[in-house]
Protein backbone atom coordinates (compact mmCIF):
# COMPACT_ATOMS: atom_id res chain seq x y z
CA UNK A 1 0.00 0.00 0.00
CA UNK A 2 1.42 3.40 -0.90
CA UNK A 3 2.18 6.06 1.66
CA UNK A 4 -0.74 8.38 0.81
CA UNK A 5 -3.29 5.61 1.15
CA UNK A 6 -1.76 4.62 4.46
CA UNK A 7 -1.86 8.17 5.74
CA UNK A 8 -5.49 8.58 4.80
CA UNK A 9 -6.41 5.29 6.46
CA UNK A 10 -4.51 6.06 9.64
CA UNK A 11 -5.84 9.59 9.86
CA UNK A 12 -9.46 8.57 9.40
CA UNK A 13 -9.31 5.75 11.93
CA UNK A 14 -7.58 7.77 14.63
CA UNK A 15 -9.79 10.83 14.13
CA UNK A 16 -13.12 9.07 13.93
CA UNK A 17 -12.33 7.19 17.12
CA UNK A 18 -11.73 10.47 18.93
CA UNK A 19 -14.72 12.44 17.56
CA UNK A 20 -18.31 11.43 16.95
CA UNK A 21 -19.04 14.26 14.46
CA UNK A 22 -16.49 15.24 11.82
CA UNK A 23 -16.38 18.48 9.84
CA UNK A 24 -16.31 18.18 6.06
CA UNK A 25 -15.19 21.80 5.67
CA UNK A 26 -11.78 22.74 4.31
CA UNK A 27 -10.68 23.57 7.85
CA UNK A 28 -11.81 20.16 9.05
CA UNK A 29 -9.83 18.44 6.31
CA UNK A 30 -6.72 20.46 7.19
CA UNK A 31 -7.08 19.61 10.87
CA UNK A 32 -7.41 15.88 10.19
CA UNK A 33 -4.47 15.80 7.81
CA UNK A 34 -2.27 18.00 9.95
CA UNK A 35 -2.79 15.71 12.93
CA UNK A 36 -0.94 12.91 11.14
CA UNK A 37 2.81 13.28 11.54
CA UNK A 38 3.44 10.81 8.72
CA UNK A 39 1.93 13.05 6.05
CA UNK A 40 4.30 14.35 3.38
CA UNK A 41 4.27 18.18 3.29
CA UNK A 42 4.02 18.38 -0.51
CA UNK A 43 1.13 15.93 -0.61
CA UNK A 44 -0.54 17.83 2.19
CA UNK A 45 -0.27 21.08 0.23
CA UNK A 46 -1.60 19.37 -2.92
CA UNK A 47 -4.62 17.99 -1.06
CA UNK A 48 -5.39 21.37 0.50
CA UNK A 49 -5.13 23.08 -2.91
CA UNK A 50 -7.50 20.57 -4.51
CA UNK A 51 -10.08 21.12 -1.81
CA UNK A 52 -9.69 24.89 -2.00
CA UNK A 53 -10.11 24.80 -5.79
CA UNK A 54 -13.25 22.68 -5.41
CA UNK A 55 -14.75 25.17 -2.99
CA UNK A 56 -13.83 28.10 -5.24
CA UNK A 57 -15.47 26.37 -8.22
CA UNK A 58 -18.64 25.75 -6.22
CA UNK A 59 -18.76 29.42 -5.21
CA UNK A 60 -18.28 30.45 -8.84
CA UNK A 61 -21.15 28.22 -9.99
CA UNK A 62 -23.40 29.51 -7.21
CA UNK A 63 -22.53 33.12 -8.11
CA UNK A 64 -23.29 32.54 -11.79
CA UNK A 65 -26.59 30.88 -10.89
CA UNK A 66 -27.56 33.90 -8.78
CA UNK A 67 -26.56 36.31 -11.55
CA UNK A 68 -28.53 34.34 -14.13
CA UNK A 69 -31.60 34.32 -11.89
CA UNK A 70 -31.26 38.08 -11.37
CA UNK A 71 -31.01 38.67 -15.14
CA UNK A 72 -34.12 36.62 -15.74
CA UNK A 73 -35.98 38.53 -13.04
CA UNK A 74 -34.81 41.83 -14.59
CA UNK A 75 -36.03 40.83 -18.05
CA UNK A 76 -39.40 39.63 -16.76
CA UNK A 77 -39.95 42.86 -14.83
CA UNK A 78 -38.79 45.01 -17.75
CA UNK A 79 -41.26 43.26 -20.04
CA UNK A 80 -44.06 44.25 -17.68
CA UNK A 81 -42.80 47.83 -17.62
CA UNK A 82 -42.85 48.06 -21.41
CA UNK A 83 -46.41 46.76 -21.48
CA UNK A 84 -47.54 49.68 -19.32
CA UNK A 85 -45.47 52.57 -20.70
CA UNK A 86 -47.37 54.16 -23.53
CA UNK A 87 -46.26 57.05 -25.73
CA UNK A 88 -44.80 60.12 -24.08
CA UNK A 89 -46.74 63.21 -25.12
CA UNK A 90 -44.91 66.39 -26.08
CA UNK A 91 -46.24 69.17 -23.90
CA UNK A 92 -43.61 71.91 -24.40
CA UNK A 93 -43.38 74.45 -27.19
CA UNK A 94 -40.08 75.37 -28.81
CA UNK A 95 -40.54 78.96 -29.95
CA UNK A 96 -37.43 78.86 -32.13
CA UNK A 97 -38.29 75.75 -34.15
CA UNK A 98 -42.05 76.20 -33.82
CA UNK A 99 -42.39 72.60 -32.71
CA UNK A 100 -43.31 70.71 -29.56
CA UNK A 101 -41.07 68.51 -27.46
CA UNK A 102 -41.15 66.30 -24.36
CA UNK A 103 -38.75 67.37 -21.65
CA UNK A 104 -37.26 65.25 -18.88
CA UNK A 105 -40.19 66.01 -16.59
CA UNK A 106 -42.64 64.67 -19.20
CA UNK A 107 -40.69 61.41 -19.29
CA UNK A 108 -40.28 61.10 -15.53
CA UNK A 109 -43.94 61.81 -14.91
CA UNK A 110 -44.91 58.73 -16.91
CA UNK A 111 -42.11 56.23 -16.44
CA UNK A 112 -40.96 56.67 -12.83
CA UNK A 113 -44.12 55.36 -11.10
CA UNK A 114 -44.18 52.35 -13.44
CA UNK A 115 -40.49 51.60 -12.98
CA UNK A 116 -40.59 51.79 -9.19
CA UNK A 117 -43.75 49.66 -9.04
CA UNK A 118 -41.80 46.87 -10.74
CA UNK A 119 -38.67 47.14 -8.64
CA UNK A 120 -36.56 49.38 -10.88
CA UNK A 121 -34.51 52.43 -10.02
CA UNK A 122 -32.45 54.74 -12.21
CA UNK A 123 -29.37 56.81 -11.50
CA UNK A 124 -27.57 59.22 -13.81
CA UNK A 125 -24.15 60.78 -13.45
CA UNK A 126 -21.34 62.26 -15.58
CA UNK A 127 -18.23 60.11 -16.02
CA UNK A 128 -14.77 60.94 -17.43
CA UNK A 129 -14.81 61.73 -21.15
CA UNK A 130 -11.79 61.93 -23.46
CA UNK A 131 -13.69 63.65 -26.28
CA UNK A 132 -13.02 67.42 -26.23
CA UNK A 133 -16.10 69.62 -25.87
CA UNK A 134 -18.28 66.69 -24.80
CA UNK A 135 -19.77 65.24 -21.63
CA UNK A 136 -20.16 61.52 -21.14
CA UNK A 137 -23.25 60.56 -19.18
CA UNK A 138 -24.03 57.21 -17.60
CA UNK A 139 -27.50 55.86 -16.86
CA UNK A 140 -27.83 52.81 -14.60
CA UNK A 141 -31.12 50.93 -14.69
CA UNK A 142 -31.08 48.67 -11.64
CA UNK A 143 -33.57 46.14 -10.33
CA UNK A 144 -34.32 44.99 -6.79
CA UNK A 145 -33.41 41.45 -7.86
CA UNK A 146 -29.77 42.50 -8.08
CA UNK A 147 -29.23 42.89 -11.83
CA UNK A 148 -28.54 46.22 -13.53
CA UNK A 149 -27.80 47.57 -17.00
CA UNK A 150 -25.56 50.54 -17.73
CA UNK A 151 -25.96 52.91 -20.68
CA UNK A 152 -23.38 55.51 -21.70
CA UNK A 153 -22.99 58.05 -24.48
CA UNK A 154 -21.04 61.23 -25.28
CA UNK A 155 -22.93 64.50 -25.77
CA UNK A 156 -21.56 67.79 -27.18
CA UNK A 157 -21.75 70.72 -24.80
CA UNK A 158 -24.93 72.69 -25.36
CA UNK A 159 -23.26 76.10 -25.31
CA UNK A 160 -24.73 77.57 -28.49
CA UNK A 161 -28.08 77.88 -30.19
CA UNK A 162 -28.94 76.21 -33.47
CA UNK A 163 -27.47 79.18 -35.32
CA UNK A 164 -24.07 78.58 -33.74
CA UNK A 165 -24.05 81.65 -31.47
CA UNK A 166 -22.92 81.05 -27.88
CA UNK A 167 -25.88 81.72 -25.59
CA UNK A 168 -24.92 80.05 -22.30
CA UNK A 169 -22.26 80.35 -19.63
CA UNK A 170 -20.03 77.25 -19.14
CA UNK A 171 -21.97 76.10 -16.08
CA UNK A 172 -25.29 76.63 -17.89
CA UNK A 173 -23.99 74.65 -20.86
CA UNK A 174 -22.93 71.81 -18.58
CA UNK A 175 -26.26 71.71 -16.79
CA UNK A 176 -28.24 71.88 -20.03
CA UNK A 177 -26.16 69.12 -21.60
CA UNK A 178 -26.60 66.82 -18.63
CA UNK A 179 -30.36 67.36 -18.69
CA UNK A 180 -30.53 66.62 -22.41
CA UNK A 181 -28.32 63.56 -21.92
CA UNK A 182 -30.51 62.17 -19.14
CA UNK A 183 -33.56 62.58 -21.32
CA UNK A 184 -32.04 60.93 -24.38
CA UNK A 185 -30.39 58.09 -22.45
CA UNK A 186 -33.62 57.24 -20.65
CA UNK A 187 -35.63 57.43 -23.87
CA UNK A 188 -33.17 55.08 -25.54
CA UNK A 189 -32.88 52.65 -22.62
CA UNK A 190 -36.67 52.37 -22.26
CA UNK A 191 -37.33 52.50 -26.03
CA UNK A 192 -39.80 55.36 -25.59
CA UNK A 193 -42.03 56.76 -28.31
CA UNK A 194 -43.07 60.43 -28.47
CA UNK A 195 -46.29 61.94 -29.78
CA UNK A 196 -47.95 65.34 -29.83
CA UNK A 197 -50.85 65.83 -27.44
CA UNK A 198 -53.00 68.56 -28.93
CA UNK A 199 -55.45 70.02 -26.44
CA UNK A 200 -55.01 67.02 -24.17
CA UNK A 201 -56.27 64.67 -26.88
CA UNK A 202 -54.19 61.49 -26.90
CA UNK A 203 -55.53 60.33 -30.23
CA UNK A 204 -53.21 58.82 -32.83
CA UNK A 205 -50.66 61.26 -34.21
CA UNK A 206 -47.98 61.06 -36.85
CA UNK A 207 -45.39 58.40 -36.09
CA UNK A 208 -41.87 59.79 -35.81
CA UNK A 209 -38.60 58.36 -37.09
CA UNK A 210 -37.22 55.18 -35.58
CA UNK A 211 -33.77 55.13 -33.99
CA UNK A 212 -32.32 53.43 -37.09
CA UNK A 213 -33.86 56.05 -39.37
CA UNK A 214 -32.44 58.85 -37.22
CA UNK A 215 -28.96 57.29 -37.44
CA UNK A 216 -29.27 56.81 -41.21
CA UNK A 217 -30.40 60.39 -41.66
CA UNK A 218 -27.58 61.70 -39.49
CA UNK A 219 -25.05 59.67 -41.50
CA UNK A 220 -26.48 61.09 -44.72
CA UNK A 221 -26.23 64.65 -43.38
CA UNK A 222 -22.55 64.07 -42.68
CA UNK A 223 -22.00 62.38 -46.02
CA UNK A 224 -23.45 65.23 -48.07
CA UNK A 225 -21.62 67.89 -46.04
CA UNK A 226 -24.69 69.50 -44.48
CA UNK A 227 -25.00 70.80 -40.91
CA UNK A 228 -27.54 69.11 -38.68
CA UNK A 229 -28.41 72.32 -36.81
CA UNK A 230 -29.11 74.28 -39.99
CA UNK A 231 -31.04 71.34 -41.44
CA UNK A 232 -33.27 71.23 -38.35
CA UNK A 233 -33.77 75.01 -38.46
CA UNK A 234 -34.86 74.80 -42.07
CA UNK A 235 -37.22 71.92 -41.37
CA UNK A 236 -38.42 73.49 -38.10
CA UNK A 237 -37.77 70.50 -35.86
CA UNK A 238 -35.95 70.37 -32.55
CA UNK A 239 -34.26 67.04 -33.33
CA UNK A 240 -34.12 64.42 -36.07
CA UNK A 241 -36.21 62.11 -33.87
CA UNK A 242 -39.12 64.58 -34.16
CA UNK A 243 -39.40 64.24 -37.95
CA UNK A 244 -42.55 62.31 -38.95
CA UNK A 245 -42.01 59.02 -40.74
CA UNK A 246 -44.09 60.22 -43.66
CA UNK A 247 -41.50 62.96 -44.30
CA UNK A 248 -38.45 60.67 -44.09
CA UNK A 249 -38.30 60.13 -47.86
CA UNK A 250 -38.68 63.85 -48.42
CA UNK A 251 -35.78 64.56 -46.08
CA UNK A 252 -33.57 62.02 -47.84
CA UNK A 253 -34.34 63.50 -51.25
CA UNK A 254 -33.68 67.02 -49.98
CA UNK A 255 -30.26 65.99 -48.68
CA UNK A 256 -29.39 64.27 -51.94
CA UNK A 257 -30.44 67.41 -53.79
CA UNK A 258 -28.25 69.45 -51.45
CA UNK A 259 -25.30 67.19 -52.28
CA UNK A 260 -25.94 67.52 -56.01
CA UNK A 261 -26.09 71.30 -55.69
CA UNK A 262 -22.76 71.37 -53.87
CA UNK A 263 -21.15 69.16 -56.49
CA UNK A 264 -22.38 71.41 -59.30
CA UNK A 265 -21.21 74.52 -57.47
CA UNK A 266 -17.78 72.99 -57.00
CA UNK A 267 -17.41 72.39 -60.75
CA UNK A 268 -18.26 75.97 -61.65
Amino acid sequence: MNQLATVERDTQVAHYQDNEVQSDSLLGVIERLASNDKLDADKFAAIVKVRADERAELRRIEREDREDAARREWLAAFSEVQKKIGPIFRTNDNEHTKSRYADLADIERVVTPILTAHGFSTTSCPVPCDLPGHIRMRLTLGHSGGHEKVYEDDFPLDAAGSGGKVNKTPIQAKGSTQTYARRYLKASALDLAFMDDKDGNSGKQDETLSEDQVMDLRDLITEVGAEEGKFLDLWKFESLADIPVKRYGEAVQWLKGFQLHRQRSARV
